[in-house]
């Protein structure tokens, strides 16, 4: 993810989730320590428009992931998929041992998609998300070294 990608990661976000990033997030994100990553997933012609994009932190022997969309007319083509995989991955080769994130327990088709990578929840976060009072389902996977 760059700069230039910004004002199109944040059409993508606000039209993903209730309560989306501000646009200033993604450009701290950018910004942060080396331990901050955001990666974008376009299609091969650039009319294409961006097809998603995940940002991760790897924190020692931890993978965080924060935030992964998929843009609507991309989804169920195997983008979210993809944006996992590079994140886990990365992981591993960083030395990560364990996986993490949240997700609403309403959003089937993202849980069903970090369940066939290998994470289960492992815990509940109540209330996590303020604009519903909707709780949070913990996920965690188990990086075996690639």
């Amino acid at each position: 993810m760059r700069e230039a990608d910004l004002r199109e990661v944040a059409a993508v976000e606000r039209a993903s989730f209730r309560s989306p990033w501000p646009q200033s997030s993604f450009r701290e994100e950018l910004r942060s320590a080396s331990y901050a990553r955001c990666v974008t997933a376009r299609g091969p012609r650039p009319a294409r428009g961006l097809g998603g994009y995940i940002c991760y932190w790897i924190l020692g022997p931890e993978l965080l992931i924060n935030n992964l969309a998929v843009a609507a007319p991309h989804r169920r083509r195997g983008v979210g998929r993809l944006l996992l995989r590079h994140a886990l991955h990365q992981g591993r080769a960083e030395g990560c041992l364990a996986a993490f994130l949240e997700v609403r327990p309403s959003n089937q088709p993202a849980i069903h998609l970090y369940e066939t990578h290998g994470f289960q929840v492992v815990g509940r976060r109540r209330a996590y998300y303020t604009d519903t009072g909707e709780d949070a389902l913990v996920m965690r996977a188990i990086l075996e070294s690639s």
